[in-house]
C-alpha cells in the first residue's frame, strides 16, 4: 500500500512538473504575441504619422531642359534663367546673387547682359539641393528654325570630310521635333562639335556656325528648331493670321497642309506650341529662318511675305526683344516647280525686308543645284548666313 502511495506521489509530482513547465511555455508566448502587437500598434502610429507628412507638397525648384552644362548666353542681352517649381532658390552667377521665388508653378530670373567670356558657372540652392551648371559661356546665340532644308543633316549635305571638326566654342542645343527619329534631343543638353557626330547637325547650323566661330574666334550656340515638310501657320500661336485679316481657303493651299503623313504638326499653331516654345524667352542673338517650300500654291504666295511679317512679329515679342535680327533664307529655284506658286514665295521672301527692320534675305538660286528640292551644297549659302549675322552683330555693337 504504501509503495503504491508514493508512487502515485512520484506521478502527481512529474505532473505537477509538467503543468508548471506548459503554463511557464504559455506564458512566454503569450508575452512574445504582446510585444509583437504593441510593436505592430507603434508602427502603425509611425506609418498615419509619415503619412501626414507625404500628405504634404514635396517643395522642388526645376531648371528649364535648356539650362545644362556647356551652354551659351547671348552677348548682350539680358541672361534669363528659369525654370518650374513651388518654393523659392537662391542662385549664383558671375559673382552676381539673387533670390527667385516660384509663382504659380514657375520661376523666372534675370541678370545683366555680359561681354563675351567664360567659363562661368551657375550655382542654385534650393531647400532641398544644390545644383551646379559648368563651362558656361557667353558668345553669339542663334536659332535655326524651318522645314526640311534647316533639318538637313551635314552628312546628307556634299561636305568634304575635311568641314567635320571638334570645335570647343561650337555648341548645340536640339529641341524635340514631333517626328521622331532625331540623333539629338533635349536631353543631350548642349553637346560641343565633335568631329564623329557632327554629321547628324543641321548642315546650315553647323557650317554657318563653324564660320562665325573661324571669323570672331568667340562662343557660339545654335538653338535647333524644325520639322520637314512644315507649314508657315503651324509656327505661330493658333489664329493668329485669322487676326491679320490672312484668310486662305484650305482647298487653295498647297497639298503639304492635308498630306495624311504631315498631319501631326501642319495644324494651326501646332509646332509653335510644342517646338518652338522650348526656346522660349531664352535670350538670342538672331533667327536664321528656311521654309517656304510648303507654302507654294498661288494663293498663299500672294501672302506669304505677310505671313512671314506676322511669324517675325510674334517670335520677337515671345522672345522680349522687339529688334530681333531674323536672316531668311530664299527657297532655292527647283526646276520641277518653275510656276507662279514658287516663284511667288521667293519673291516674298526677298518683300519682307521692305516690311521690317532688321531682316536680311539670303539669294540661295545661284549658290546650290536646282534638281532636287533638297540641295546638297549648303556650305555657300551657310557662309552668306554667317556673313549677314556677322554684319548685325556689328550693327548691334554700334
Amino acid at each position: 500500500m504504501l509503495k503504491k502511495i508514493l508512487a502515485n506521489k512520484k506521478v502527481l509530482i512529474l505532473l505537477a512538473v509538467i503543468t508548471f513547465l506548459l503554463v511557464g511555455i504559455a506564458i512566454i508566448i503569450w508575452g512574445l504575441q504582446t510585444y509583437k502587437a504593441i510593436g505592430m500598434s507603434n508602427n502603425n502610429i509611425e506609418t498615419k504619422e509619415n503619412g501626414k507628412e507625404d500628405d504634404k507638397e514635396e517643395t522642388y525648384m526645376k531648371f528649364d531642359p535648356i539650362f545644362r552644362s556647356h551652354m551659351v548666353f547671348a552677348v548682350g542681352k539680358p541672361i534669363r534663367i528659369y525654370g518650374e517649381g513651388n518654393g523659392s532658390m537662391e542662385i549664383n552667377f558671375a559673382s552676381c546673387t539673387k533670390q527667385v521665388e516660384a509663382v504659380d508653378g514657375n520661376w523666372f530670373v534675370e541678370f545683366p547682359p555680359m561681354e563675351y567670356g567664360g567659363p562661368y558657372q551657375i550655382i542654385a540652392v534650393s531647400e532641398n539641393e544644390s545644383v551646379t551648371i559648368e563651362d558656361i559661356y557667353i558668345g553669339d546665340v542663334y536659332l535655326f528654325a524651318g522645314q526640311s532644308n534647316m533639318q538637313f543633316k551635314l552628312n546628307e549635305s556634299s561636305a568634304p570630310a575635311n568641314a567635320y571638326k571638334s570645335n570647343e566654342k561650337l555648341r548645340l542645343f536640339s529641341t524635340d521635333r514631333l517626328e521622331a527619329g532625331e540623333y539629338f534631343t533635349p536631353a543631350d543638353g548642349w553637346v560641343k562639335s565633335e568631329r564623329d557626330t557632327v554629321g547628324n547637325w543641321s548642315a546650315i547650323a553647323y557650317l554657318s556656325g563653324s564660320e562665325i566661330v573661324t571669323k570672331k574666334d568667340i562662343a557660339v550656340g545654335v538653338i535647333t528648331c524644325y520639322q520637314g515638310a512644315s507649314v508657315i501657320e503651324s509656327w505661330v500661336p493658333k489664329g493668329t493670321f485669322e487676326k491679320a485679316n490672312i484668310n486662305i481657303p484650305l482647298e487653295e493651299k498647297y497639298l503639304d497642309h492635308v498630306h495624311e503623313g504631315f498631319q501631326n504638326w501642319n495644324v494651326d499653331g501646332k509646332l509653335y506650341t510644342h517646338v518652338l516654345s522650348q526656346a522660349i524667352p531664352y535670350s538670342i542673338n538672331a533667327v536664321v529662318w528656311y521654309q517656304g517650300e510648303s507654302d507654294t500654291s498661288v494663293a498663299e504666295g500672294q501672302v506669304y511675305a505677310l505671313e512671314l511679317a506676322e511669324l517675325i512679329k510674334v517670335w520677337r515679342n515671345d522672345f522680349m526683344d522687339m529688334e530681333l535680327p531674323f536672316v531668311i533664307i530664299q527657297i532655292a529655284d527647283f526646276v520641277q516647280r518653275d510656276d507662279e506658286g514658287w516663284k511667288s514665295v521667293q519673291k516674298a521672301q526677298l518683300d519682307v525686308e521692305k516690311l521690317l527692320p532688321n531682316v536680311k534675305t539670303i539669294i540661295s538660286a545661284d549658290a546650290c543645284e536646282d534638281n532636287d528640292i533638297h540641295p546638297k551644297t549648303k556650305d555657300i549659302i551657310a557662309k552668306r548666313v554667317a556673313e549677314a549675322l556677322i554684319s548685325f552683330s556689328k550693327k548691334g555693337a554700334e
